[in-house]
């Protein structure tokens, strides 16, 4: 059912709870913004502590999308889905095809597509059910790391490090993302340090020169600059003091896990690229393969160039920032609160 809320829901368009017990689905999508265009967003699914943690988690995700893609220049607003996973649901293909007919009734105003736990299988159970899917042609990883490295080169320049090569960076995350990362700093002669939970995704990135560290340790290894491309919060107030790196540039969505951690890193004079800015890239596909068609040359050129697009962005924020004597989180913030007339 559709219903408005006070308190962290206040200011959203549309709250939807999607309950199938048959199934063992449980999701909550939540439309931040439309007033730039449809919103997009990705389908997360992990296991929440809570409902209330699944919520949060929902709201803060999607009122950042629509920051994303107002910073970004799309046309289009933010939004998205998280589902709750209880480890109980026998059928994830019926499950996601249930919570595609959920958003094919949204009507176009919402355009989902992968996120953690979505990948492309339960993507192709959502398209049985709904047209309004990110374009399976699109490659949400390489368009997202090729952002964070667009970003990564306006780091470079703000840290007075021009070129890249022999500089250390740790990646905290070695999946499509991360992995992709890895690859293209390798070949500028980066040192690439990395960490992930999965095995297979720590073999596949020593393949490519990755000297993979223990992900207890990885945050207090030195380096240039700490990429976070795993889960959010991993900046709060324990972690940011055990960091050795001069900043921060990654793809992992929400890194803070308090406004208040902004400061912080600004006190310890760490640099930190907002999440916002530098991971716009898979939802800049996204937005104009949907709006434009995938496959047409000239659409995949603009793809490529709004993405490099993101090094002048994030270089503005931060030059912005040290006018003001501002964390660069906040200044992205208030620049998308005022393009999307949020508050």
């Amino acid at each position: 059912m559709l219903f408005g809320r006070r308190g962290p829901g206040a200011g959203y368009e549309r709250l939807l709870v999607v309950q199938r017990p048959a199934l063992g689905l449980r999701a909550i999508i939540a439309v931040h913004s439309t007033r730039r265009g449809p919103a997009f967003g990705g389908i997360r699914r992990k296991r929440y502590a809570s409902e209330g943690e699944a919520l949060t988690d929902a709201l803060e995700l999607a009122e950042a999308m629509s920051h994303k893609c107002a910073l970004a220049g799309l046309s289009a607003g933010g939004a998205k889905t998280v589902v709750l996973d209880e480890g109980d649901t026998a059928d994830w293909s019926a499950a996601y095809e249930a919570l595609g007919a959920e958003i094919e009734g949204l009507t176009g105003s919402y355009v989902c597509g992968p996120d953690l736990g979505t990948g492309a299988r339960e993507l192709a159970a959502v398209r049985r059910t709904c047209a309004h899917v990110n374009p399976e042609g699109n490659d949400a990883g390489v368009s997202t790391a090729a952002g964070v490295h667009a970003g990564l080169r306006a780091v470079w320049r703000a840290l007075g490090s021009s070129p890249a090569a022999g500089r250390t960076v740790a990646i905290q995350g070695l999946g499509s993302v991360g992995r992709a990362l890895a690859r293209a700093l390798r070949e500028e002669g980066v040192v690439v340090l990395g960490a992930d939970l999965e095995p297979d995704a720590c073999r596949a990135a020593a393949a490519l020169g990755v000297r993979i560290v223990d992900p207890s340790a990885l945050l207090s290894e030195p380096c240039d600059v700490l990429m976070p491309c795993a889960g959010g919060h991993v900046l709060e107030a324990s972690t940011i003091e055990r960091l050795r790196c001069r900043a921060v540039c990654g793809s992992a969505n929400n890194q803070l896990a308090t406004p208040s951690d902004a400061a912080r890193l600004r006190d310890r004079g760490i640099l930190h690229a907002p999440d916002v800015v530098v991971s716009a890239g898979a939802v800049i596909e996204g937005v104009l393969t949907v709006q434009h068609g995938s496959s047409d040359a000239w659409v995949r050129a603009r793809v490529r160039e709004t993405i490099a697009g993101i090094e002048g962005t994030l270089a503005s924020v931060l030059d912005e920032a040290a006018r003001r004597g501002l964390p660069p989180s906040l200044v992205a913030r208030e620049r998308g609160q005022g393009l999307t007339g949020s508050t």
